[in-house]
């Protein structure tokens, strides 16, 4: 009688360690990672300088937000809508999203449109998104990818559609020395009012004027990425148009 109820015991603790084992998550070997390409592409990288220069230092800008981090399932939606729902907004993320300076709240979202949204999948999606975040009364704007951008028209836009977004005060381009000889690094010529973007490593390049040297007080454009990227850009001065009545 000992002997059966020993090894009931034992058969009791070995069900529940078998038990305990089962419900361990399972170990990650064999996994392995790798680093993927930069966060954001060549076109995504210039249009967030220009965010960055046209928005006031009360604004912040996040990039590659996931949707579901900024809209959740609406009150009074079934479970099986609820989850489905939130199926949906996880699996999708926004370009740019911007943000209060002072509480990080979500003030509106930026979206970069490259000739892939012409695709009728991706029209279905950007038309899903816009309708999710209308639905959270969160606006988005949607510029086209452009060789280089009119910061007074990208300033303009975002106040349009957010309502908030000020002229910055006192953006003043900095000063920097410009290089004596410029016919090496000059790739081409640009108008002193649209940023362009730089030809080698596809920043968007930033205003400058030179402090000395045969061009002082002259400006140019520079990569900002100098001095890893020493190209510049020079700028070619609008002469006003003349009265000719």
């Amino acid at each position: 009688m000992n002997i059966l109820l020993v090894v009931v015991i034992v058969v009791i603790i070995a069900s529940v360690l078998i038990t305990l084992k089962a419900k361990q998550p399972a170990k990650d070997e064999g996994l392995a990672f790798e680093k993927r390409d930069p966060l954001f592409s060549p076109a995504e990288r210039s249009f967030l300088g220009v965010l960055e220069q046209v928005l006031d230092s009360r604004y912040r800008v996040l990039g590659k937000v996931r949707l579901g981090d900024i809209v959740k399932p609406a009150k009074g939606l079934s479970n099986s809508k609820r989850v489905t729902a939130q199926n949906k907004i996880n699996q999708k993320h926004v370009d740019f999203v911007i943000c209060s300076a002072a509480d990080l709240a979500v003030v509106g979202v930026v979206e970069l449109d490259d000739k892939s949204h012409e695709k009728v999948a991706r029209a279905g999606r950007d038309e899903f998104v816009d309708q999710a975040l209308a639905g959270a009364k969160i606006p988005v704007v949607h510029f086209p990818v452009k060789k280089g951008y009119e910061l007074q028209e990208v300033r303009a836009k975002l106040a349009e559609a957010f309502e908030l977004v000020s002229e910055p005060s006192g953006q003043t381009a900095a000063k920097v020395e410009m290089p004596a000889q410029l016919s090496p690094e000059i790739a081409e010529q640009r108008t002193e009012n649209v940023a362009p973007i730089c030809p080698k490593c596809a920043a968007l390049m930033q205003k400058k004027q030179a402090m000395k040297g045969p061009h002082a007080g002259k400006w140019f454009w520079a990569c900002p990425a100098f001095p890893k990227c020493q190209q510049i850009v020079e700028i070619v001065q609008q002469m006003p148009s003349k009265n000719l009545l």
